[in-house]
């Protein structure tokens, strides 16, 4: 007792008091699965995480990056977890270069704030020539001024999400069919080691390593290789014209066929999603009586030049009458922006509503995902489990909430039937399947990671160089590293 108070006056000395807590009541919301740290500091700058980390690795403490928690139900308890280290102060844009399309921000910023600021900043645009010739050194399409920039990303929890997490994570959504993962838009990060020293790597070019990139570890590491304090990332220009064209479908079968269709073309859309009835009710859209049991829906996003988008709409909406469609709805503006905030969100609307949900990630070979969907009807067909099924229809990743209300006992034990099944399908085609959330104390018999894979000797080797007395996030990531 009387170590931890002396602990607690050095990390007020570092941080100031009022940003060290300790009261059991703020404990509890850091906690994981029932285990809960003694002490939550909330640093102002790297300088002040690196001094905490100095003190804790003399004190053999284990630590665990926090930013808004979006992403904390995801991955073991930890084996153990004496101090929090919270973001939530470290929440400035450090650098906004769009003329460049560059933005450096802190790990604690919210991805919705800082697109929104990305939104209302100017920028340029090289007016393009066929004659490259003709080019003088600075022609500028001043007709394209004050469009803004964004991050080319859709990631869940966007209303919540701070981008220290989603990197940390590896956290992506729909739209990386079009614009990729997070490492295509990762220039650099300045994050504090296990040791205490405070590294730098990448920055705003996009060919800054001659070797081996480094910086791309911190991506999807779950805080276990350091605590991400920047990050500096790629941008784009706002697209002049987005939309969203909603076709639904009484069959999976007839949904599939349109979905084909699209991905043999050469047209680019931003997203494929495919959903089921049951997610549909947590999304607001014009037509929603039409989204009954059995039915599917396919939600097209469109991102670029006028022209682009007309042609788009224009062919998707052949397709899909082609393939049988019920009814199309194409949105825009405020109604498509409102279709995909609500999607992004719909991971913790389901949780408002049914507070035992599991919510599970599957992937897998692109061509396959008719076939997942398939066993998840098959598996569910005589058993009382509700759920809510989205899947990137271009990228091989289905996401699953198996929707619990209450804590039932038959409910729970076919639903981790259903998820040893999925899992068990998915090694045999080369994929695999990770718990993103559940109630803890279902925790123990679910396939939190799924099966490792084959590079697992490699990341546990990496995690002993960076962090042999395994103080940030120990037992936390896959095979228990």
């Amino acid at each position: 007792m009387t170590a931890n108070i002396q602990r607690l006056i050095a990390l007020n000395d570092i941080v100031g008091k009022e940003y060290v807590k300790s009261e059991t009541t703020i404990l509890s919301d850091y906690s994981i699965e029932g285990v809960i740290p003694w002490a939550v500091v909330f640093p102002e700058n790297t300088e002040q995480v690196s001094e905490i980390v100095c003190l804790a690795r003399k004190e053999n403490l284990a630590m665990v990056p926090w930013g808004s928690g979006s992403k904390m139900t995801k991955g073991n308890a930890p084996s153990r977890m004496d101090i929090v280290i919270c973001t939530k102060r470290l929440n400035k844009v450090v650098d906004m270069d769009t003329a460049n399309l560059t933005v450096t921000v802190q790990a604690g910023g919210k991805f919705k704030d800082i697109q929104a600021a990305l939104a209302s900043q100017e920028n340029r645009c090289y007016q393009p020539f066929e004659n490259s010739m003709q080019m003088s050194d600075q022609e500028v399409c001043f007709e394209l001024e004050n469009k803004g920039c964004f991050i080319p990303m859709m990631p869940p929890h966007s209303q919540t999400a701070t981008m220290g997490g989603i990197i940390a994570a590896n956290s992506n959504g729909p739209t990386r069919l079009l614009y990729g993962l997070p490492r295509d838009m990762l220039l650099g990060v300045q994050y504090v080691s296990p040791s205490g020293e405070i590294i730098g790597m990448g920055g705003k070019t996009v060919k800054n390593v001659s070797s081996f990139d480094i910086c791309k570890l911190m991506i999807g590491s779950m805080g276990t290789l350091g605590i991400l304090c920047e990050m500096t990332l790629r941008l784009l220009p706002l697209p002049e014209r987005k939309g969203t064209f909603l076709s639904i479908f009484g069959s999976l079968a007839e949904a599939s066929v349109f979905v084909e269709k699209i991905l043999t073309t050469s047209l680019l859309p931003a997203a494929i999603e495919l959903l089921n009835s049951k997610a549909c009710e947590f999304l607001t859209l014009d037509g929603a009586e039409l989204f009954k049991n059995n039915h599917y829906v396919v939600a097209v996003a469109m991102e670029g030049f006028e022209e682009a988008v007309d042609r788009m709409s224009s062919e998707i909406r052949q397709m899909a009458s082609e393939s049988g469609t019920k009814k199309n709805i194409f949105l825009q503006k405020d109604a498509q922006s409102l279709l995909w905030d609500a999607y992004s969100n719909l991971f913790a609307r389901a949780y408002e509503l049914y507070p035992h949900t599991v919510s599970t990630k599957l992937n897998y070979p692109i061509s396959r995902y008719a076939e997942i969907i398939e066993l998840v009807e098959s598996l569910t067909s005589d058993k009382a489990v509700e759920y809510a099924l989205l899947t990137h229809a271009g990228s091989g990743i289905t996401t699953i909430h198996f929707l619990i209300k209450k804590d039932n006992e038959k409910t729970a034990d076919d639903t981790v039937m259903i998820i040893k099944k999925l899992l068990n399908y998915c090694q045999e085609i080369e994929g695999n399947l990770v718990i993103e959330k559940a109630p803890y104390k279902l925790m123990p018999r679910l396939p939190i990671w799924g099966v490792p894979a084959q590079g697992l000797k490699v990341m546990k080797w990496i995690k002993q160089q960076i962090d042999p007395l395994g103080l940030f996030c120990p037992g936390r990531f896959v095979g228990d590293i």
